[in-house]
């Protein structure tokens, strides 16, 4: 299965076709979910498919599908939960299905351990674009190092577009960092860039594969480089 073409030509999608998809498609989303090697063994992240009357937004699109995503307290939580189904995305825009993250769809019944949701269905509007309508830092602003990884990571989508990840190589290593908070007004109230450094790390892993190289997360690496001023570390691809 082909996921490191669609890195390059995704787009995420803003209006959908209503229309529910079959229940064969449902299960074939289902299945690969339950096929992805989670970033870190014994991560316990959760979700649900729903239909749009259980879910609530002002500003929910008008989906067929979302997938409720959910998660215990647990190290990198939300970073596992970005790394798995940035996954999901890749292999929705594969099957010419779209989606969509949203920090603001939330499950109508209440859940203390939501973290995101994905809207996702067929799309009504273009899904895919070129490499250069991507609006997206150099590689030399995101990272310290060459790395042929880089091309596909720097093109994942993050909130707000605040593409917060930072990569230092060091060696066969690269040790990988968020930004804690973005600035700017939209910034203060955004606080999940721990999750994009997982969709982030989704485009490596999906990379390596592509490159015939080794994907190993480690949470724990002995002295990493100190980060920049305002990241936080978050592990090193061994």
């Amino acid at each position: 299965m082909d996921l490191y073409s669609p890195i390059f030509t995704r787009k995420s999608t803003r209006k959908f076709d209503p229309t529910p998809l079959d229940s064969e498609t449902i299960h074939q989303v289902e299945l690969f979910i339950a096929a992805v090697k989670p970033l870190l063994p014994g991560s316990q992240i959760t979700y649900k498919i729903v239909g749009a009357k259980d879910v609530k937004s002002l500003l929910a699109p008008n989906a067929p599908h979302f997938i409720v995503i959910s998660g215990k307290a647990q190290p990198l939580r939300n970073t596992c939960a970005g790394f798995l189904f940035q996954h999901v995305d890749l292999y929705l825009f594969s099957m010419g299905l779209a989606s969509r993250w949203l920090a603001t769809v939330k499950p109508k019944q209440a859940d203390s351990d939501f973290i995101i949701s994905q809207a996702f269905g067929k799309p009504a509007e273009p899904a895919a674009r070129t490499p250069q309508e991507f609006d997206r830092k150099s590689v030399a602003e995101i990272a310290e190092g060459t790395d042929p990884r880089f091309d596909a990571v720097r093109l994942a989508p993050s909130g707000v577009n605040g593409q917060p990840w930072h990569f230092i190589v060091d060696g066969d290593a690269v040790h990988v960092y968020f930004r804690k908070k973005l600035g700017g007004l939209v910034g203060m109230t955004y606080n999940q860039t721990d999750l994009d450094a997982g969709i982030a790390l989704c485009h490596m892993a999906v990379a390596s594969e592509h490159f015939g190289k080794p994907f190993h997360f480690n949470p724990s690496h002995q002295n990493p480089p100190t980060p920049p001023k305002g990241f936080l570390y978050a592990g090193t691809v061994e």
